[in-house]
């Protein structure tokens, strides 16, 4: 998933997930033999006698247990937790450090449900399309005849795309949740579980991979990826689509990055992204949840910017 654009900035979205590399020295102990020298022989008449040789163990304790002086593992704390945090705790370094991230409430879950004119401009859409010229021109719409007998909806689709298969970087569109122009880069979403929200495609069976871009998949500066090769691996899960409205919910536990990446309680965009040339699904009631997802209509104004 690359060149994503959204709302107030052009950012690509990335992914990378950093860990902290512990190096633990091993000390080595050294002493010497604590033997004493031998009684000097005896002058005149016969030879003196030899002094007998120290009695001291040779180099019994030369080198030591071997490591004992070694720092304890994992003593800089558990690896990544400088860069991200603990889920729920406050980031200290990094984009999400101090007020850089906006905490959520349970009150504060709702996305989009499409009901607003025009569209949020929160909304972007990124397309790699066969003819020259056209990438990204194609964009989401409202429509209306939303799920759960609501006014409106989010449609998507169009003709032409080169997956990633074909070598192009596919299609997508994407919900800016928290990157601004006032020094907002995540939102903490540890209140919630995960993301509900209703789709439907144009052919059964279609898939559509929920991605939720996190600090480490974003490239620097928006996010605290800095090897553009190693991101892109977004925390995703693929959903399998029907022809008809039905509710789907995603785990923030069972979102996962191509490199291992995982959710650890904060969130830059939410994108929905189609493996597929030609592609066609909608979606409507986005909202973060706790517990069991509601099966209503989300209502209320977002909390999102």
């Amino acid at each position: 998933m690359r060149n994503l654009i959204i709302r107030n900035s052009l950012l690509p979205a990335s992914l990378f997930a950093s860990f902290a590399l512990l190096a633990a020295s091993a000390i080595t102990g050294c002493s010497t033999g604590s033997g004493s020298s031998g009684t000097a022989g005896t002058s005149g008449g016969t030879a003196g006698t030899s002094g007998s040789a120290g009695a001291g163990t040779a180099g019994a304790t030369t080198t030591g247990t071997a490591g004992a002086g070694a720092g304890a593992a994992g003593a800089t704390g558990t690896a990544g937790a400088d860069a991200t945090g603990t889920a729920g705790a406050p980031a200290t370094t990094g984009v999400c450090a101090g007020a850089g991230t906006r905490p959520l409430t349970i009150a504060q879950g709702k996305i989009d449900d499409f009901e607003a004119d025009p569209i949020s401009t929160a909304w972007s859409s990124f397309n790699n399309l066969a003819p020259a010229g056209v990438d990204n021109s194609i964009m989401i719409t409202r429509a209306a005849g939303g799920a759960l007998s609501t006014g409106f909806y989010g449609h998507y689709m169009g003709t032409g795309a080169k997956t990633p298969t074909m070598g192009g970087f596919g299609v997508g569109t994407l919900y800016n949740i928290a990157i601004d122009n006032k020094g907002i880069f995540c939102v903490d979403v540890t209140a919630f579980d995960g993301l509900s929200f209703w789709a439907k495609a144009g052919t059964a069976g279609a898939h559509v991979g929920v991605n939720f871009v996190v600090p480490e998949t974003n490239l620097t500066p928006n996010g605290d990826c800095l090897v553009a090769a190693t991101c892109y691996n977004h925390p995703q899960k693929l959903i399998t689509l029907t022809a008809d409205w039905q509710q789907y919910t995603v785990t923030f536990a069972s979102a996962t990055g191509g490199t291992g990446a995982k959710i650890k309680g904060r969130v830059q965009q939410i994108g929905f992204l189609s493996p597929d040339a030609n592609w066609d699904f909608s979606i409507d009631e986005l909202q973060f949840y706790k517990g069991t997802a509601p099966a209503t209509p989300v209502g209320g104004n977002s909390q999102m910017p």
